[in-house]
């Protein structure tokens, strides 16, 4: 079949993982030729920092909510893809199928996404070659496919794609997809369909390698040296407030930083600066005013419209990119840390905090709406007997294991599975009755049951079981979200006092025995 789509992929990139398995799904695989770019070229096995940690964590996060059904682990680092790349470029010329080539990258994929291996590694990539009965090349390769794959990184860094990931052409029609697409855009796509001009789900703004600056105000681009900070930085110039209102409607990404020149729009622009603050879309831009000279009364009301930061001269280039990479490292420090501060390091589930959060939000758009809110609370069966006879370091294993179970059996974008403590699980479930809350919660017992990780010292089963309280009610304003979680709460002890390995519904016991 004659290969009519491009697919600019990254072995490391979570999303081109999950587009590769969809893609394998749909049995569209011969219609696309692959070509392989590197969206960190500076990534490394063995020096994987905090930042890198998170920054991969919070991808895999995103990923596993909107792709459930791709199976994937979050790997110890984040390994350089250059001599995988250059491995499937030097294959290609010596195969008359693709098929086993199409094997190939399926195997690099998963041996990094699913088991954690390091696929910069040559031994691993010579150990996957012998599973498709494809021989390694001799040395140098490499360095023969150098150019090629060269050639391929700029076009994925130019006007087209933007360094957007994961990212398709249309060699037909000449049409980009960008991100990461749902099956209905995917299966449209390649049948020729027209795409939405903004796609929100297709929003791949953390693997973006420059960050991106949106400059407002006339003659800024003079006051900012732009033709040094393009090599650093994506950068939109606008003249005026209203064209930076239009820019921002059709953008389906926010702009990490935003430079208002006082010196073009006056007053306007501290009260766009102070609109922009209070918006909690913005919460987490970068706001810069630039005057044009020091002046104390200005820089006060700069700060009081909500600026991060009032600069004054940035026409030399150096100087300019040292004080606002100063502020994007800031920024960028922050939105990681916020999100390890909601994220159970053990589990990679949102933690207790992150629930409360979600549950005041969820009970107060609830009660606006008139419409019923659920939480399920779920205990793994017996775990402390568990830890103790199979030790601490398989207990945690046993936690990730359920925790990745459940995890899939969420499918709405506004369902939320947290670890709630200890061996405690919750699940938050909006527009959801007690009915369905049922169903959910049954789902997600025998999710864990087909698991079958064995538990010798249970009194419920011979495997890992749950035990789940399930409570719904439409919030009004003389209940509270801790009334919900504390029937929850009741109902799951009903469970457990009824044998476990079941579903209670707020004082109706639902006993669902098996496996």
């Amino acid at each position: 079949m004659q290969k009519k789509f491009l697919f600019y992929s990254d072995f490391n990139c979570p999303f081109c993982f999950a587009l590769n398995e969809r893609i394998l799904m749909l049995g569209d695989s011969a219609k696309v030729l692959w070509r392989g770019i590197e969206h960190m070229p500076a990534a490394s096995s063995k020096h994987a920092t905090l930042v890198d940690q998170t920054q991969l964590i919070n991808e895999v996060g995103v990923v596993r909510k909107r792709a459930p059904e791709v199976a994937l682990v979050t790997p110890a680092f984040r390994p350089k893809t250059a001599l995988a790349n250059a491995l499937i470029w030097k294959l290609a010329f010596q195969l008359d199928s693709s098929r086993p080539l199409s094997e190939l990258r399926t195997l690099i994929y998963r041996a990094y996404w699913q088991d954690g291996g390091d696929i910069s590694n040559p031994e691993v990539l010579r150990e996957l070659c012998s599973q498709v009965a494809l021989e390694y090349p001799e040395e140098g390769f490499e360095i023969a496919a150098e150019p090629e794959l060269a050639q391929w990184q700029q076009q994925w860094q130019g006007e087209q794609f933007h360094c957007r990931l994961p990212a398709m052409l249309s060699e037909e029609q000449g049409k980009p997809l960008l991100g990461f697409p749902t099956y209905d855009l995917l299966s449209g796509f390649f049948s020729g369909s027209d795409l939405p001009q903004l796609p929100e789900s297709l929003a791949t703004c953390e693997l973006r390698p420059k960050q991106s600056l949106l400059l407002i105000g006339a003659g800024i681009e003079q006051r900012c040296d732009v033709t040094e900070l393009r090599a650093a930085y994506q950068i939109e110039v606008v003249a005026g407030v209203e064209e930076a209102q239009i820019w921002h409607r059709a953008q389906s990404c926010l702009p990490d930083m935003i430079l208002i020149d006082h010196m073009s729009l006056g007053a306007l622009g501290l009260q766009y600066c102070s609109a922009l603050r209070t918006d909690p879309v913005h919460r987490n831009t970068v706001l810069i005013v630039l005057l044009a000279a020091p002046d104390q009364a200005l820089e006060l009301a700069g700060f009081d419209a909500g600026a991060t930061d009032v600069m004054f001269d940035l026409t030399n280039p150096k100087i300019c990119q040292a004080r606002l990479d100063l502020q994007l490292r800031m920024k960028r420090s922050a939105v990681l840390l916020a999100a390890l501060a909601r994220l159970d390091y053990l589990t990679e589930l949102p933690n207790r905090r992150e629930f409360d959060r979600m549950l005041e939000a969820e009970w107060l758009r609830s009660r606006r709406e008139g419409v019923a809110l659920s939480v399920v609370l779920i205990d793994i069966d017996h775990f402390k007997l568990y830890n103790d006879n199979y030790g601490h370091s398989q207990g945690d294993d046993c936690l990730r294991q359920v925790a990745r179970a459940m995890a899939k059996c969420l499918r709405r974008p506004a369902d939320l599975l947290a670890r709630y403590g200890g061996e405690e699980f919750v699940a938050v479930l909006p527009e959801t009755d007690a009915e369905g809350a049922a169903v959910v919660a049954e789902t997600l017992i025998q999710a864990v049951r087909d698991v079958e990780l064995t538990h010798a010292y249970s009194l419920a089963a011979e495997f890992v079981t749950i035990s789940a309280g399930v409570a719904s009610m439409v919030p009004s304003n003389d209940a509270t979200p801790r009334a919900l979680s504390e029937q929850a709460d009741r109902a799951l002890y009903e469970a457990k006092e009824s044998g476990r390995n079941r579903v209670c519904v707020a004082r109706v016991c639902a006993s669902k025995q098996g496996g």
